[in-house]
């Protein structure tokens, strides 16, 4: 687990949103991504879809589409923080909206999608009726 750290503020982003809206989606093996998720900080969430549930990983968009499902909303209600071209890929696929995070990245990926350096300059708010919105700092 050495040199695994925390995106900024993706710790305390994932804290403030409810633990049945959110899912991680992982082509790594469930043990190995709950290591790492640990080392970095990173709250287990209610939903999680590793390499165990699904036959092909990242680009495919089934682990996306199956952590929609077990969220109980569609893929094209989703949005979904990804950092490598081949999750971006998954995602679009999907149907799900996409924001890129670039801070794992020296040279930010080309892309039409919103991007953000790190969690830091996103926060989450509920409405009355348990809707997510996020804006930006």
């Amino acid at each position: 687990m050495e040199g695994i750290v925390e995106v900024a503020g993706a710790a305390s982003f994932l804290k403030s949103l409810p633990a049945n809206q959110w899912a991680i989606v992982t082509s790594a093996p469930r043990a190995l991504a709950l290591r790492r998720m640990a080392a970095a900080g990173i709250p287990a969430p209610g939903v999680m879809v590793t390499a165990e549930d699904v036959s092909a990983g990242k680009p495919d968009p089934a682990g996306y589409r199956l952590a929609a499902h077990r969220l109980g909303v569609e893929p094209t209600d989703c949005l979904i923080f990804e950092d490598a071209a081949v999750g971006i890929r998954a995602g679009e696929a999907a149907g799900a909206h996409v924001m890129v995070i670039t801070a794992t990245h020296v040279h930010p990926l080309q892309t039409p999608h919103t991007t953000l350096a790190s969690y830091d300059s996103v926060k989450a708010r509920m409405d009355l009726h348990s809707q997510i919105s996020l804006y930006t700092l």
